[in-house]
């Protein structure tokens, strides 16, 4: 009842399936901080390349607009308009790390 708890285990990048899974969670808790822990990361994050698989570490404010597809009907296209961002610092991410926000007294 006072934390909200999202895990993903055995993720791997696609195509580089060799280099080992990432398994990482997210907790939301009710006194509004949240967590982030990093359980496996096998390969450093600057290692991963940015154009076959964008990285982003944070938190963001943002909202989500459904467009209709022009040339596909019905079907929506999808765009994420961000417009404030915290962002981590990925080469402190590693095995057995975690990153806490804690939220401001207001």
């Amino acid at each position: 009842g006072t934390v909200f708890v999202v895990q993903w285990d055995k993720v791997y990048l696609q195509g580089k399936e060799d280099l080992g899974s990432f398994t990482f969670q997210a907790a939301l808790h009710s006194s509004g901080r949240i967590v982030f822990g990093y359980r496996e990361v096998p390969v450093p994050v600057l290692q991963i390349s940015a154009s076959q698989h964008p990285v982003k570490a944070g938190l963001s404010d943002a909202f989500m607009v459904l467009n209709p597809a022009p040339d596909v009907p019905e079907s929506r296209r999808r765009t994420i308009f961000e417009y404030h961002r915290v962002e981590l610092d990925t080469s402190r991410i590693c095995s057995l790390s975690a990153v806490e926000f804690t939220p401001l007294p207001s």
